[in-house]
């Protein structure tokens, strides 16, 4: 069940009413409501990519699972969320993202390129020495990312960053 209350503004007692009726005023007028207001405008919009396909842990994401959505202003100043594409393309989801929902920035990641314990081909460069082979990675890495690596025929740790390939350059010290 509903109940309807009145505005404190709007509110009169009953004592008030049975005092103007004692007063000799035939007719007691209840007080009126308040006008009503015209809607307000409509907020300020931007436009901001949003998922066009429910995006997974893992899937790398292209322009193609993108959309754009106008959204209101109070949604931009919350923050945490893509702006431009170009912030969310080549990036992999951290979690699920549901299509129409804006991106937001806590839930993208680089694309790992080397797995930890997954094998990958080593490289060193130093002048003329060129020296290749493979190592079992003791982190998972993304591109430019350095990390240690077990070398797979001396047993010896080493260091090296994470090429666009997937490949790892071994640093010399």
């Amino acid at each position: 069940m509903l109940c309807a209350v009145a505005a404190p503004a709007m509110a009169q007692s009953i004592s008030s009413f049975a005092q103007q009726a004692a007063a000799g005023r035939e007719e007691v007028e209840p007080p009126r409501a308040a006008p009503v207001r015209p809607a307000a405008e409509a907020a300020p919009t931007a436009r901001i990519p949003v998922a066009a396909v429910t995006l997974y842990p893992g899937d790398v994401i292209s322009a193609g699972m993108l959309s754009q959505r106008e959204v209101s202003d109070a949604v931009l100043d919350r923050g945490g969320i893509a702006l431009q594409s170009s912030a969310v393309v080549g990036k992999a989801a951290r979690r699920v993202i549901a299509a129409g929902q804006p991106v937001p920035l806590n839930a993208l990641t680089d694309v790992t390129l080397v797995t930890k314990g997954v094998a990958t081909r080593i490289q060193l460069k130093d002048g003329g020495l060129a020296i290749s082979g493979y190592g079992i990675p003791l982190d998972s890495g993304a591109a430019g990312a350095t990390i240690r690596l077990k070398n797979m025929d001396s047993g010896q740790i080493i260091v090296g960053e994470v090429a666009g390939d997937g490949t790892v350059w071994v640093k010399t010290r």
